[in-house]
C-alpha cells in the first residue's frame, strides 16, 4: 500500500494520481484495502488486463525497460500465493502488508527540476503556495501512523521516500518503535537526496546500525554544477562528504545511485558514472530512470543529432562496463533513445519552465549545460 503526502492511496509511488484508490484523509485505512477502487484493480490485474492506475509501468515495458511491475513481482514471488486468497468481488478478507511505502510529508530542502510543489515544501514556497506543508492524513499524522502500526508486525520492507526522509519526523518514529519491539530483521529502504544525516543532533547512523538490512538509493542525478542545477538545494562537496561518512560509520549499508535520467543529463550520464567510479564510489547496481513525465523533461525535445551523440557515448561506455545490472540499465537508456520521438509541445513547455525557474533561481541553462546549448 502506498499513501501520498496529500492522502492519495495508490498501488505504488508511480500510480496514477487522477484514479486513486481512497484517501486516508477521508476514508481508515482498513476501508481503503477493500474500496471498490481497490477490488476492482485485483480483478482487472488477475484478468490480464491493463489497468490505467497502472499506466507507468505499462509506459516502460513498451518501449523494452523493466518496470515497476516487473521487479516488484519479482522481489515478492514468494507471497504470490495470497492471490489465491482474493474473493470473487476483487476483496480480501485479511490485510496484511508486507511493503509500506508512506510519503508522511512533502518536507523538503530541494527544488529539483523533475519535481514538483507537491513533494517538495521548499517549492512550494517558492511558488507562493499557502499550504507550504503537505502532510499524509492531514495536519497530523499520529492518526495515520497508529492506523498502520497493527501491520508493523508482518512488513518485511519498509521504504522511505518523500519529500526527504531523513527530515520526517515519522520516518525516526517508525525505526525507534521497530528497535523497540525487536524488528531489527526487517529491510530498510530509502530513496534520499542525502543532503543531511543529522536529526536532533544524533547522526542517522546510530540507528542504521541496529539494523542488519539497511539498503539507500541516493538521488544522484550529476556531479558538481550540473548536479546543483538540477536538484536546486544540492551542495556537491557536502553529499561526498555524507557517502564516506556512510561508508566509513556504516560499512553494511548498502548505498546505490537513483539517477533519473532526462534532458538535463542524457548527454553526461556515463560521465556521471565514471566520476562515481573515480571517487571510489561503486555504481553496479545504479538505477537509470527513464523519466516519461512531465514529459517537457524528456529527451523528446532534443534534437536528433545530440541524441545520436548521447546514444554513442552510452555504447561505447557499457563496452566498459562489466556489472550485468548495470548493462541492463544501460541497455535500457539506450531503448529509451531508440523509442523517443521530437515533441514541439513539449520542448516548447521546456523552454518555458526552464526560463522561468533560471530566472528565479538565479541559474543558466546553456552555461551549466554546454553540450545541450542546440537544445534552446
Amino acid at each position: 500500500m502506498y499513501a501520498n503526502a496529500d492522502g492519495k492511496v495508490l498501488p505504488c509511488c508511480i500510480g496514477d494520481y487522477n484514479t486513486p484508490l481512497g484517501n486516508t484523509r477521508d476514508t481508515p485505512i482498513k476501508e481503503i484495502w477493500n474500496s471498490p477502487e481497490y477490488k476492482k484493480l485485483r480483478l482487472q490485474m488477475l484478468n490480464g488486463e491493463q489497468p490505467t492506475v497502472c499506466n507507468q509501468c505499462w509506459k516502460h515495458e513498451r518501449v523494452g525497460n523493466e518496470s515497476s511491475r516487473i521487479h516488484m513481482n519479482t522481489k515478492f514471488a514468494k507471497f504470490m500465493s495470497f492471490i489465491d486468497e482474493t474473493n470473487a468481488d476483487g476483496s480480501l478478507d485479511e490485510m496484511k502488508l508486507r511493503y509500506m511505502d508512506v510519503r508522511w510529508s512533502n518536507i523538503c530542502n530541494f527544488k529539483c527540476r523533475t519535481c514538483s510543489a507537491t513533494y517538495s515544501s521548499s517549492w512550494a514556497q517558492e511558488d507562493g503556495n499557502k499550504d507550504i506543508f503537505i502532510f499524509a492524513g492531514g495536519e497530523n499524522n499520529d492518526s495515520l501512523y497508529e492506523q498502520f502500526k497493527p501491520y508493523y508486525k508482518d512488513i518485511k520492507v519498509f521504504y522511505f521516500a518523500g519529500g526527504e526522509p531523513l527530515l520526517t519526523d515519522k520516518h525516526y518514529d517508525i525505526l525507534e518503535y521497530l528497535i523497540d519491539n525487536n524488528r531489527t530483521d526487517v529491510t530498510l529502504q530509502y530513496n534520499s537526496n542525502l543532503s543531511n544525516l543529522f536529526y536532533k543532533k544524533e547522526c542517522i547512523t546510530k540507528l542504521w546500525n541496529k539494523f542488519k538490512t539497511v539498503q539507500i538509493d541516493a538521488s544522484l542525478d550529476s556531479w558538481g554544477e550540473r548536479a546543483e542545477y538540477i536538484r536546486e538545494g544540492t551542495i556537491w562537496s557536502d553529499i561526498e562528504n555524507n557517502l564516506n561518512l556512510i561508508k566509513t560509520e556504516s560499512p553494511h549499508v548498502k548505498v546505490n545511485f537513483s539517477t533519473v535520467v532526462s534532458v538535463f543529463n542524457i548527454m553526461t550520464v556515463t560521465d556521471h558514472l565514471a566520476y562515481m567510479v573515480s571517487k571510489g564510489f561503486d555504481t553496479s547496481s545504479v538505477v537509470l530512470y527513464n523519466i516519461v513525465n512531465p514529459r517537457h523533461y524528456t529527451i523528446n525535445i532534443m534534437p536528433i543529432a545530440l541524441k545520436q551523440i548521447a546514444y554513442q557515448k552510452i555504447a561505447q561506455y557499457l563496452q566498459t562496463a562489466t556489472s550485468d545490472g548495470l548493462m541492463t540499465q544501460l541497455r535500457g537508456v539506450l531503448r529509451y533513445i531508440d523509442n523517443s520521438e521530437y515533441d514541439s509541445e513539449a520542448h516548447s513547455k521546456f523552454k518555458f519552465h526552464t526560463k522561468h525557474y533560471d530566472k528565479i533561481r538565479n541559474r543558466d541553462f546553456n552555461k551549466t549545460f554546454p553540450e545541450l546549448n542546440g537544445v534552446f
